[in-house]
């Protein structure tokens, strides 16, 4: 549903601004009138044959990534907007279209546009990388609280709906969409039992509940190979369901660790505890989703021993108002731990503390995105 606003608004800014011809078309009404893209593509220079051609729900049509190409091959004015709520269909029409699209992901919400959304006001941008940190924190802070009355409240509103459809919908309906991913999404593409498919949210659950846990460890308890498991981890990152980290390189060397598993949203693995009855259990794991949100995981890098992540050579430690500077002492037992950039902790508290390392509330350091 967001992604068709989106859509649409574009539609109508290119309606209203560029007075260029378009035309918009349902790839589900496609599908079920039984039409596929390369049936429209011998008429459509009666129609449109250049301007902006949208399709919303793409992924509903098989073989579209072929049939695009074919169809911008034989008409390059034509600009082709495509939108699918499918992002392992996505994903995998990279390889077909490489080089000829460009994709864009849409992520969960940052602190900020839920703020629009929901408050109609936005704060002043904290930066983590700027000198002047406490300067620059201060005056973000000064502007929350003049345009925030309840600020912690807010903060847990917007863990459980920073996906724009649970503004206005219950996070229940995260577990039908769950469902969707696993027995469509993956379940189309993928080549997976009907056995193995019924294992993913088994998957979903130990993962939900585990900080680390290995590949091996995992095996057994799906009962399933471990390559079997390496496949469908694959899968759900690629559904943008999980977000796997890389551990930090110690020295020039490479470290041969397993990959951490945090949640593409705080809100996927709040609904999965709840189902299992865990509500208390992974509070740390959830403030460590709502940290890396909205960093790109091939910037995030997990310490396997003392803080908790490397982002742009900064160190940060993710915890409660009570976190203390105790984990930072094992950076010493990293060869390059002097070339650090600065260091963070990032807690649910209000109170800021500068100072070599850096107290931070998470809502201003959010704002930073």
């Amino acid at each position: 549903m967001f992604l068709k606003k989106l859509a649409k608004q574009y539609f109508e800014l290119e309606k209203e601004e560029r007075k260029e011809k378009r035309l918009a078309i349902n790839g589900e009404h496609l599908s079920i009138a039984g039409y596929k893209i390369k049936d429209l593509i011998p008429s459509l220079k009666y129609v449109i044959s250049e301007g902006y051609l949208f399709i919303d729900e793409i992924t509903k049509l098989k073989g579209w990534p072929e049939e695009v190409k074919v169809l911008s091959d034989m008409y390059p004015k034509l600009k082709i907007i495509a939108t699918g709520s499918s992002a392992v269909d996505l994903q995998e029409a990279r390889k077909v279209l490489a080089r000829r699209a460009v994709f864009i992901n849409l992520k969960p919400l940052t602190f900020n546009e839920f703020l629009k959304i929901k408050y109609k006001t936005s704060i002043v941008p904290f930066d983590p990388f700027i000198e002047d940190k406490l300067t620059n924190a201060i005056r973000t802070e000064l502007d929350a609280r003049e345009k925030l009355n309840d600020i912690e409240k807010i903060m847990e509103e917007y863990k459980k709906m920073n996906l724009p459809y649970l503004i206005e919908t219950p996070k229940s309906t995260l577990l039908d969409v769950i469902e969707r991913i696993i027995y469509e999404d993956i379940g189309s593409i993928a080549s997976f039992s009907e056995e193995v498919l019924n294992k993913f949210k088994p998957l979903l659950k130990i993962l939900a509940l585990s900080e680390k846990t290995s590949y091996d460890n995992l095996s057994k308890d799906l009962e399933v190979g471990k390559g079997t498991v390496i496949k469908m981890l694959d899968y759900l990152s690629k559904a943008n369901v999980i977000k796997p980290i890389y551990p930090y390189a110690k020295g020039k060397s490479k470290i041969r660790k397993e990959l951490k598993y945090l949640f593409a949203s705080p809100v996927i693995r709040q609904v999965l505890l709840d189902l299992i009855g865990e509500k208390e259990r992974a509070i740390g794991l959830i403030r460590e989703d709502l940290f890396a949100m909205h960093i790109e995981k091939e910037e995030l890098f997990y310490l396997t021993k003392g803080p908790d992540y490397v982002w742009r050579n900064y160190v940060f430690e993710i915890g409660g108002v009570s976190k203390r500077k105790e984990q930072f002492k094992y950076l010493e037992e990293y060869k390059n731990h002097k070339a650090f950039s600065g260091k963070y902790i990032i807690h649910d508290g209000l109170q800021i503390t500068s100072g070599e390392i850096f107290k931070l509330p998470f809502y201003i350091f959010l704002s930073y995105f």
